[in-house]
């Protein structure tokens, strides 16, 4: 596939995720799918994905995802985004908050034959969990 044609396809996966529908987003990966994050470990297949998407939406009902950037290289596709929603649901070792929190992420998408065969998400999880009142607030310092 061109460059062009894996921008189409990641433009697609947002658009099926931020409308909720993983049916939609689950004929864009691949049988043989693996997908890496630290929260939800090693996600694998089309089921995995399921799993960790339907996880993601009932602790976030409202769980939206907005590009900041996105570079198409060869079979790779690199997505910077900023990921809102509301804490409705078990997340993280947290039960619900119901606060509204945002963080920032970073997924990296290998391509074959017009699916996503592999991913690894990196996630600003350590200002999520902060906001879910898993960790504690950072400590202010000062300068020596």
């Amino acid at each position: 596939m061109t460059e062009k044609e894996n921008l189409q396809l990641a433009h697609k996966a947002l658009a099926a995720i931020n409308a909720h529908d993983i049916d939609g987003y689950l004929k864009l990966i691949d049988d043989a799918y693996v997908g890496e994050s630290e929260i939800t470990g090693i996600v694998r297949g089309r089921e995995g994905a399921r799993q960790s998407l339907t996880a993601m939406f009932q602790a976030f009902p409202d769980l939206h995802i907005e590009v900041e950037e996105i570079i198409a290289s060869g079979d790779h596709i690199v997505s910077r985004s900023h990921v809102t929603g509301t804490h409705k649901g078990a997340f993280g070792g947290a039960p619900a908050t119901n606060k509204k929190v945002d963080w920032h992420s970073c997924n990296v998408v290998e391509v074959k034959n017009g699916k996503a065969v592999r991913s690894r998400l990196y996630a600003d999880n350590v200002s999520l969990l902060r906001q879910l009142g898993v960790l504690p607030a950072a400590q202010a310092t000062t300068a020596r």
